[in-house]
Order: C-alpha cells, then sequence, then structure tokens
C-alpha cells in the first residue's frame, strides 16, 4: 500500500507518541513532549520559533513522521528535531519521503546549514543521513552544510 506525506495535524500527536515510546520513554512522555514543541512551549537549546512537522500515512494508518526548527545551535540555521519510522516499515521509503519533505521546508524558509543529532551506535539513522550528504560534525552530530534538499540520496 502506498503512503502519502502531509502537515502533522493535533490528532496525529498520540500515533507519533506511540512510535517515539517503542525506543524509549512512555507514550504519555513523548504526547506532552510533541504537543509542547509543536506548539512552541518546549524547545530544544538554542531552537528558535518557526518549526514545522510532516507524518507519513497509509491509508489510516500514521508510519512515520519528522520534526524541524530554526535553530542558532552549532551555528546551524535549522535542526533535525525528530525522524522516525515505525520499524515494520523501515526499508520501504518512508524516511526517505519524509527527508525530501522536511528538506524542501528548509529551503522555503531559508535554511542552509542544517545539524541532526544522531547516536553513534544509531546505524540506520547514519546511513539515512549519509545517503543525503550529512557529514560528521563531531561525535554526537551530523550536519548538511546546504540544506539536504539540495542533496538526493546517493543509494535510495
Amino acid at each position: 500500500m502506498a503512503f502519502t506525506v502531509r502537515a502533522v495535524e493535533d490528532s496525529d500527536i498520540a500515533a507519533m507518541a506511540a512510535i517515539r515510546a517503542r525506543e524509549w520513554g512512555t507514550e504519555i512522555f513523548w504526547k506532552d513532549r510533541i504537543r509542547l514543541y509543536l506548539s512552541g512551549e518546549h524547545s530544544p537549546k538554542q531552537a528558535l520559533a518557526a518549526r514545522a512537522a510532516f507524518v507519513a500515512v497509509e491509508g489510516t494508518t500514521l508510519v512515520g513522521f519528522v520534526a524541524a526548527h530554526r535553530t542558532r545551535r552549532l551555528g546551524c540555521d535549522g535542526e533535525l528535531q525528530w525522524m522516525n519510522v515505525a520499524e515494520e516499515k523501515r526499508g520501504l521509503g518512508v524516511a526517505d519521503e519524509l527527508m525530501a519533505k522536511i528538506s524542501a521546508w528548509f529551503v522555503e524558509h531559508s535554511i542552509h546549514r542544517v545539524c541532526v543529532n544522531v547516536e553513534a551506535t544509531n546505524t540506520v539513522a547514519l546511513k539515512l543521513y549519509g545517503r543525503w550528504a550529512a557529514r560528521r560534525l563531531n561525535e554526537h552530530w551530523m550536519i548538511w552544510e546546504d540544506a539536504p534538499a539540495r542533496a538526493t540520496p546517493a543509494n535510495p
């Protein structure tokens, strides 16, 4: 079945939280965190107000999401906050579609230098961002010097 990518709606937050909670924390924690982040009531370090989030939906089921914001952290203009795809839907192109959508948002908002925090052990994320031409900035961060939309995945 095909999936579509669209802007997040309030009714998506519970499903987003369920996906995040599969890897860390609880659904209650993530419902609050995601809601506060999207409303601008909670912000990561040096985050600015502008933010965006998109979901991938297969039929009526949310299968992944991405969120980002403007920032001043690490000299970046933008930060990829979350990228999550339900484990059973990985490898089907969902992450690449979400990357394309958030990348277009970066470009539309003149956000060029984009950073993302990535655990050194998260080989799936490292591979995804590497395909989109991100490079290691340090042990915990990767960076795109020119918004990821300016790149296409090398090995889709």
